[in-house]
């Protein structure tokens, strides 16, 4: 008897970890519905791998989830095994010299996007026999990194929406995991430090890119995370959370036996 196909929809996998976390899904037999805003950035995915197809999203614009879960729904027959939200963007400012609509901005596409996905998306995940909502985070959910506290805020909005869902979806069989992410290789800072030429903080800015663009250069290549996570994410029982990257282990540890105060004095 032939094995039911699974389906994985990936958001945000034009490069970098969506790109991988798409190949690593279907290295595994799964179908990948891959996003990015423009398919065309998706050719090279869908040429190489036959079970890997493109899909429309624009995270910007709501409406696309609609217009995106029809054609899932056409395509699996309404059925989805994986929803993977990976797609997210950067602001890289300081509290003092943030600007508040490109706040509003950062949040639509990690937080208010990812709540609409799910929200539309479960109706197809509760047809699945082992639903999973793999939602990408941050360790700086719990890390207050200097120079980006929006994106930092984004995450922890985005990982307690992920604990409190969980509760929520339980008693319909949907598990939520939350891809606790440290330092990979990607061009997520692609954007820079913000800071206008009044800033007080203008004295460390280039210190602090220093640091922040020598960790990404230095990460986890991202195929290498993608394949570790996707076989996580595909085992008979897994972690509710899964910290993965560098740097990843060793602040799951500080942030979770040491006091803040220690963590930011080290």
């Amino acid at each position: 008897m032939a094995q039911e196909t699974s389906f994985a929809l990936v958001t945000g996998c034009s490069s970098g970890i969506g790109k991988e976390l798409a190949i690593a899904f279907a290295a595994k037999g799964v179908t990948v519905l891959a996003t990015a805003r423009r398919t065309e950035s998706l050719k090279e995915l869908t040429s190489q791998h036959e079970n890997i197809e493109a899909f429309a999203l624009d995270l910007d614009d709501l409406t696309t989830i609609d217009s995106l879960k029809e054609a899932v729904t056409k395509r699996t027959d309404g059925r989805l095994d994986f929803l993977v939200n990976n797609a997210g963007t950067h602001y890289a400012s300081t509290s003092l010299d943030l600007d508040i609509n490109e706040v509003s901005k950062l949040f639509q596409v990690n937080v208010f996007a990812v709540m609409r996905l799910c929200q539309v998306f479960v109706p197809l995940l509760r047809s699945s026999p082992r639903a999973r909502i793999v939602q990408i985070g941050s360790v700086t959910r719990s890390v207050p990194v200097v120079w980006q506290g929006a994106y930092n805020a984004s995450k922890a909005a985005l990982s307690q929406f992920s604990k409190t869902m969980r509760l929520e979806l339980q008693p319909f069989g949907i598990e939520v995991i939350e891809v606790v992410t440290g330092f990979v290789r990607s061009n997520l800072l692609h954007q820079g430090f913000i800071a206008p030429s009044d800033s007080l903080y203008l004295p460390i800015k280039s210190t602090m890119e220093d640091v922040k663009i020598g960790g990404n250069e230095n990460g986890m290549p991202p195929e290498v995370f993608a394949k570790s996570v996707v076989n996580k994410v595909m085992r008979r029982r897994t972690s509710m959370e899964i910290w993965q990257g560098r740097m990843a282990w060793p602040l799951r540890i500080l942030t979770s036996y040491f006091p803040l105060s220690f963590l930011i004095q080290a």
